[in-house]
């Protein structure tokens, strides 16, 4: 069986990524789907608006025939990290075509990712007045002529070089954007296809009526169901102030991605007097030109679960295939590659696995469970999800704009 690769968060799954679902097994002629999809928590550091078997769930009725989790210790991370890991994860499970949406789908990115060690040895990648990424795109517009600053072309980029650096069989495949930008804040009246920011946005000012056209029934069952974390800020900040509260700086020093002294300043304006009032104007006040929004959203992140640069760096060389779900044909393409699969496939989690291999991803389900006052386990006993060929699934082709 031929199967193509998807990288995803489907945070929340919506009409546009059926387009994607429905224009990948087009353009490969694939007879699954395979879905490496982020865990609990998104690549920003923030908790997906639904628990991972959820969203499972949403993409196998959708169309997605297996559904494989991403590691936090890879979906928690900058792009050319959270891209390597998806990467390697696909090229484990024997897939070897791989879709992805971009902004400008004309571009060879392998092509433009050879360039990479030039780029990065360049001196204006250097200029501390400005994020890494910032510093990074200028020099890379100098050296090819090609302006890389959309999130998805940044993405694609990233999938580019994690192929080159880890050597595998992989053909890339991006398919333009369509109907709504990734940035987007409003869901427009008539739209079929809108933008994860605009939906989310939408459902955190309560305006469930706005997207009602734009997502599959299985996301407003969801909503339906109440368990979400719309608001998670409320939760999440007396948390982390208690985390910086109790830990002293030389202890948040040795959290994953905390550099620069930047523990100094978490504390001195968390605890200070009168200190912000929410988790967003805490956020506010700690970001830098040198520090993006995302980048110190992860860092709070790993502060809360208390993730250390060791414990990190040993996770993310031991990686593994959580299977979160899977149809009938997803069960077959198993059965066809599992004696041939490079890293360790595993259906069902016990207390050995949640202490050892899968800690942290039990750590961030046990953190997602509270942000949503939610008590169903994340992980432990929980087996991967089932949907038979012949139930419902959504046929009608997605077209943008219908």
């Amino acid at each position: 069986m031929k199967a193509v690769g998807l990288v995803t968060e489907y945070n929340p799954f919506h009409n546009g990524h059926i387009y994607h679902i429905q224009q990948a097994k087009k353009i490969t002629g694939a007879d699954v789907v395979v879905v490496v999809m982020s865990g609990n928590f998104v690549q920003r550091g923030e908790p997906a608006l639904f628990d991972k078997w959820t969203r499972a769930k949403a993409a196998l009725e959708n169309g997605v025939d297996l559904v494989v989790e991403l590691p936090t210790f890879f979906a928690v991370q900058p792009s050319h990290l959270f891209a390597e890991g998806a990467v390697k994860l696909l090229s484990a499970l024997g897939v070897h075509d791989m879709v992805f949406g971009s902004e400008h789908a004309d571009i060879d990115f392998l092509e433009l990712a050879n360039q990479a060690p030039s780029v990065e040895q360049g001196r204006g990648v250097q200029d501390k007045n400005q994020t890494f990424a910032s510093a990074y795109a200028a020099e890379l517009e100098a050296r090819t002529g090609f302006k890389l600053t959309d999130p998805n072309d940044i993405l694609a980029f990233s999938y580019a070089k994690a192929v080159i650096k880890l050597g595998v069989e992989m053909k890339l495949h991006p398919i333009q954007r369509v109907a709504a930008g990734y940035h987007d804040q409003t869901v427009v009246t008539g739209q079929k296809i809108a933008s994860a920011s605009s939906i989310r946005l939408a459902l955190h000012k309560g305006k469930l009526e706005k997207i009602q056209d734009v997502v599959p029934a299985a996301t407003l069952q969801a909503l339906d169901d109440g368990t979400h974390t719309i608001n998670f800020e409320e939760r999440f900040w007396p948390l982390l102030k208690y985390r910086l509260m109790t830990d002293t700086v030389g202890q948040l020093g040795q959290v994953y991605q905390m550099a620069e002294g930047l523990e100094h300043r978490l504390t001195a304006i968390a605890l200070g007097e009168p200190g912000p009032k929410s988790y967003q104007s805490f956020i506010k006040s700690i970001k830098s030109k040198r520090y993006t929004f995302a980048r110190m959203q992860r860092t709070l992140f790993y502060t809360l679960l208390n993730v250390k640069v060791d414990q990190m760096q040993a996770a993310m060389k031991d990686p593994y295939l959580r299977i979160l779900g899977f149809t009938d044909d997803g069960q077959k393409y198993l059965n066809e590659i599992k004696k041939t699969v490079s890293l360790p496939l595993i259906s069902k989690v016990d207390q050995n696995l949640a202490k050892a291999n899968l800690r942290l991803d039990y750590k961030a389900g046990k953190l997602w469970q509270m942000l949503a006052n939610h008590s169903e386990q994340q992980d432990v006993t929980r087996k991967p999800i089932y949907i038979k060929n012949n139930e419902p699934r959504v046929s009608r082709e997605m077209i943008p704009g219908d």
